[in-house]
Formats: C-alpha cells, sequence, structure tokens
C-alpha cells in the first residue's frame, strides 16, 4: 500500500478551506429551515386553502381552509417552541398543521388518508427531507383526526391544535345548522396557554353556551387533547371564561 499523499496547506488556505465549509453548512440549513415557507407560498396548496370550503359548500359546517389551516399551524407552532422543541421540529410540525386537510379537496370522507396522501406527494417534490422527516410528517396528518396512534410530538402537537379550534370564527353559514354546532357560535374565542407542562384551553363562550352539548363530542374535543398533551409529557386543562 503507498503512503497517503501529505496536502501542505497554509494556515490562509486552512482558514479559507474552513470558512468554505462553514458556508456550505449553514446555507443547506438555511434552506432546510426555509421549507415551510415554500411550501406556504405553494400555488397549489393556497388553491386548495381557498377553494376546500366552497367545493364542499352545503356539507361543512366548520372551516377547513386558510382560517382553519393557520390556526392550527401557528398554535402547533406556539406549542412545540413553549415546550422548548428543536427549531427543525417546530418546522416540521408547521408543515403538517399546513398539509393536514387538504384531503378534504376530495371529500370529507377519510379526509385525513387522503390528506396524508396528496401531504407524501407533495414532500417528494423535494430532497430537503430525512426519509424519517417525510414520514413523520405524512404519519402526523393520517393520524389527525382519530389520534389513534400518536406517535410523534409532531402529531400531539397537530392533535391539539385541531380540535381546539371550534369558536365561532371557524363555522360556516349553513341554510340549517343543528343544535351542536348552534351551540359552537357561543364560543367566542379559544385561547390556548402552556406553562410549566401544563396546556390550558380556554374557551371564551357567551352565557348561553351549553358544556353539556359540547360533551357529548368530548372524545374528540376532551379526550383526545388530553391524550395528546400526555404525550407530550403535559397535562391538558380545560377552561370557560376562565374556569376549569
Amino acid at each position: 500500500m503507498g503512503r497517503a499523499e501529505v496536502i501542505d496547506l497554509s494556515i490562509d488556505d486552512f482558514v479559507g478551506a474552513a470558512l468554505a465549509a462553514a458556508r456550505f453548512i449553514i446555507n443547506k440549513e438555511v434552506s432546510r429551515m426555509g421549507d415551510y415557507e415554500n411550501y406556504l407560498n405553494d400555488r397549489d396548496i393556497n388553491m386548495m386553502l381557498d377553494n376546500v370550503n366552497a367545493m364542499n359548500k352545503g356539507i361543512f359546517a366548520g372551516c377547513h381552509g386558510r382560517y382553519h389551516t393557520m390556526f392550527v399551524v401557528n398554535t402547533a407552532e406556539y406549542i412545540l417552541k413553549s415546550l422548548s422543541y428543536d427549531s427543525r421540529t417546530v418546522e416540521l410540525g408547521k408543515i403538517a398543521a399546513l398539509l393536514h386537510d387538504i384531503g378534504n379537496m376530495a371529500g370529507r370522507r377519510n379526509h385525513a388518508r387522503k390528506s396524508a396522501a396528496l401531504a407524501a406527494v407533495f414532500l417528494d417534490d423535494t430532497a430537503q427531507f430525512l426519509p424519517e422527516e417525510k414520514d413523520m410528517i405524512v404519519q402526523a396528518i393520517e393520524d389527525h383526526s382519530e389520534g389513534n396512534n400518536i406517535s410523534s410530538v409532531i402529531g400531539a402537537a397537530l392533535l391539539i391544535a385541531d380540535k381546539a379550534d371550534i369558536s365561532k370564527r371557524r363555522i360556516l353559514p349553513l341554510e340549517t345548522m343543528d343544535d351542536w354546532h348552534k351551540n359552537l357560535l357561543e364560543i367566542e374565542d379559544v385561547n390556548i396557554n402552556v406553562s410549566d407542562k401544563l396546556i390550558t384551553i380556554n374557551y371564551i363562550t357567551t352565557e348561553a353556551f351549553s358544556k353539556t352539548l359540547l360533551a357529548e363530542a368530548h372524545e374528540k374535543y376532551y379526550d383526545m387533547p388530553i391524550k395528546a398533551a400526555e404525550f407530550l409529557g403535559c397535562t391538558c386543562r380545560f377552561q370557560f371564561h376562565g374556569k376549569s
């Protein structure tokens, strides 16, 4: 075996090479961290966000378009940041939230599975993700409706954010509306707070609001957020006008 060639670098050459390598790593990381903005500005995704409610007019009682999507993005981001997860995890959580309901373009039935399939197509268009990152996003989206298989912190944050959005801001006008959805019109707003491993979902309601009616869907709006919070190592508490 021959001797390895010794490359003699001057101090200036060494410093120059190190700086070039550093710039490469930094630029690559900046590019990776720009993933969410790329999807947020994607023409096809924006078309879906702006048209999904109209395409399901008369079927949806609640918004599944831009308002709801951005509520979920911002809430998932807040939860993950408040629990001190790293910036890449926060980025992946925001992407999952942005894409979590796009499958409603193909109808409400099995929308989570459809959304996951569509998301996989978008994610496959870029080499910016590690295979495990793609799998994590797709799985989180597929599970967000039922919460039967919470497998990641981004899935847990997505589920809490999605289920918390039940105020009148999300309700769409329908010719006929059942009592359960009419009751949601009495929720003026929803505030989420994370502090000391406690996630508090505070519903700002009118006096006409019925907690009994909301409890009819307790599995979706109480049990699932509690389960997701536990995955995050937290306790979930519900308040109505600041009272537990």
